[in-house]
């Protein structure tokens, strides 16, 4: 302490002959103390359930991942449409030849060398070629783009579905964890409390020592139970802070508490909403309607296509100006149109071997929308079984904390009055706690029962057609 002093002395002296580092020090001291202040307000973030999943929604990877596969599927619209449009191609060429081409003619027409075309040569040309008819192929690609594009958006919807189920989860999680590390602070405070008790009874004598250290030894036990309460309390933040993508120095306030909120729903009812909704359902459905308009392009190919074409062709030449061929006098312009009919005759079996596999791809995309809805059922049944169970548990759990803090307050009154010993209080004790930790958790259990439940219904997952910031995508 003598040490301490003087070394303020020696400081307040020094201070005293230069009165810039008292100004440095006073404004170094003056924001830390600001800074002190000003942390724990801007770290805390208040978040609500709806916060949390509003968030997970706009920052979730997968989400995004999935939106950028829709972007794409979207652009993949406009590229099965130029089957549709005509295709316009300008072309032009400028061209010296250090060397003239040549022919030879004939020996009958005389024979010799005769050397063609100019020193410059310039050509340019617009054609023009538009499909008329090509028996569905461009039609079915348009539609199979478009299903591949309502796919994509279906794609978006399930990683929707996921996130909200995942920012949930960790939300009842921390949720769960703070009750634990109540009930266990809580006990830890109770049991200080009696010991304080037993010790001023040890005092006065009317308490035995082997009360006191047994009060001592369940301090002790509950003092490390606490300390695993709060890690696991911490690990549940992280947890949710990663699923949010929030900072490192932000730390959330949740708002929100566990609930029990009474939900019904038959087994029948489950099970059409889900065909209905689910993602994963719809997508398979639209991805045998997409096999089957491919089945329809691999047969295409046996039949004919008819085309149109047109083309402007402009020529110039000289042998002595770079800019002669641009003149009037020397240069042509022709124009021709046409019409083309393809039909293929022999392909070497290629598109009779697409079709075998295009078909082969449509009977197994039936096949897995079957098996899909089989498993969508059996995942609905349980959820909605594991329901009804939780109710019940929940029924009986609230139950069973009434009686236990019935009990611990006869116990505590009969232990305060001498009418029984510390074990029996701590029994007491031990109970109410494990009666409390079982009625937290199976409020968990209830309320992540019911975000799997909604999951499963597809109720969680939109439409698919909007961004996260919802705003509807570009076309």
């Amino acid at each position: 302490m003598l040490r301490y002093d003087r070394a303020l002395s020696s400081l307040g002296a020094r201070l005293r002959r230069n009165p810039r580092a008292a100004l440095a020090v006073a404004l170094a001291v003056a924001l830390c103390a600001g800074a002190a202040r000003k942390s724990p307000a801007d770290e805390a973030l208040p978040l609500s359930l709806e916060d949390a999943v509003a968030l997970a929604e706009k920052r979730n990877e997968s989400l995004l991942m999935a939106i950028e596969d829709r972007t794409k599927a979207g652009a993949q619209v406009k590229e099965a449409y130029s089957g549709v449009l005509p295709n316009v191609e300008l072309r032009a060429d400028y061209r010296f030849n250090f060397t003239k081409p040549a022919f030879f003619a004939p020996e009958e027409f005389g024979g010799g060398k005769f050397e063609i075309g100019s020193d410059y040569e310039v050509t340019g040309q617009i054609r023009l070629d538009q499909t008329l008819y090509a028996f569905g192929r461009i039609g079915n690609a348009v539609e199979f783009a478009r299903v591949y594009k309502r796919i994509t958006e279906l794609g978006v919807a399930d990683a929707r579905s996921r996130a909200v189920y995942d920012a949930k989860r960790a939300y009842y999680s921390v949720l769960l964890a703070e009750e634990v590390e109540a009930i266990r602070r809580r006990s830890l405070e109770q049991a200080r409390s009696h010991l304080r008790d037993i010790e001023h009874k040890f005092e006065q004598g009317t308490m035995s020592r082997y009360d006191l250290l047994r009060a001592r030894v369940e301090v002790k036990n509950r003092e490390p139970e606490l300390i695993s309460a709060e890690n696991g309390l911490s690990l549940a933040v992280q947890d949710l802070k990663r699923l949010l993508d929030l900072e490192p120095e932000v730390t959330p306030v949740l708002l929100d508490t566990l609930a029990y909120v009474p939900m019904e729903i038959s087994e029948d009812r489950a099970v059409a909403e889900a065909f209905e909704q689910r993602p994963e359902i719809i997508s398979l459905e639209l991805n045998v309607e997409g096999r089957r308009r491919l089945l329809a392009i691999e047969k295409a190919g046996r039949l004919p296509t008819l085309d149109l074409y047109g083309q402007i062709l402009y020529q110039g030449q000289a042998d002595d100006d770079v800019l002669d061929p641009f003149r009037s006098r020397h240069r042509a312009v022709s124009t021709f149109a046409g019409i083309s009919l393809t039909l293929p005759i022999f392909d070497g079996l290629r598109t009779k071997a697409r079709i075998r596999q295009a078909r082969a791809d449509l009977r197994r995309s039936e096949h897995e929308l079957e098996m899909a809805r089989k498993a969508v059922s059996l995942e609905v049944l349980k959820a909605v079984k594991d329901l009804q169970s939780l109710k019940r548990s929940y029924e009986a759990q609230l139950a069973t904390v009434s009686l236990a803090e019935e009990t611990y307050l006869i116990a505590e009154t009969r232990f305060k009055n001498g009418l029984s010993t510390q074990l029996e209080l701590t029994d007491a004790e031990t109970a109410l706690d494990a009666a409390r930790a079982n009625y937290a958790n199976t409020l968990f259990e209830y309320d992540l029962a019911i975000a799997a439940l909604e999951k499963t219904l597809g109720r969680t997952a939109g439409t698919g057609s909007e961004d996260t910031d919802g705003r509807t995508e570009e076309e």
